[in-house]
């Protein structure tokens, strides 16, 4: 299944025009390090917990004029502020147009959030939903910034606007 969705991000991707598979391949070697940094904060974070805050709901990033750009609420969470993560149950990522309207969005059982880079590790089942696609699966990273998502197991990708070289499916 793993290589059945990467088949079709490499398709997908193919279709744009002036596709650069190298720069594309290095950067998800890069991306595929930061999953992987990410899964091991989350493991940290988890080991390390305190007391976490019920019902909580902070910004991430901000816009220019102060309004939230992407936020994250959860059930439960702490805050490592000297780490920058926020560890969550419950949890729900957003990305807001500057209008207000929702862009993007992560639902996830357990996850970190790394605010500096918008991207979080996602620990059992999880759902991200950006315009008319939605994927999920289990152990998923993904990127706001980067408009990634990588799905580790148990794969379910949904799409009512993918265009593949001008064809609608």
């Amino acid at each position: 299944m793993k290589n059945a969705l990467t088949a079709l991000l490499l398709l997908a991707a193919s279709c744009a025009a002036g596709f650069d598979s190298e720069e594309w391949l290095g950067k998800r070697a890069l991306l595929d390090r930061e999953a992987e940094r990410l899964r091991v904060a989350y493991t940290n974070c988890a080991a390390s917990l305190q007391r976490p805050a019920e019902d909580l709901t902070v910004p991430i990033e901000t816009y220019p004029d102060g309004s939230v750009k992407a936020s994250i609420s959860a059930r439960r969470a702490q805050i490592f502020l000297e780490k920058g993560l926020v560890w969550g149950e419950g949890v729900v990522v957003r990305q807001f147009a500057e209008g207000g309207g929702v862009l993007a969005s992560a639902e996830a059982e357990h996850c970190v959030v790394d605010r500096k880079t918008k991207s979080g590790w996602a620990e059992g089942h999880a759902k991200v939903v950006y315009g008319g696609t939605t994927v999920e699966g289990d152990g998923i990273y993904f990127s706001f910034p980067e408009e990634f998502v990588k799905i580790f197991s148990n794969v379910v990708i949904c799409s009512s606007d993918l265009k593949l070289g001008g064809l609608k499916l």
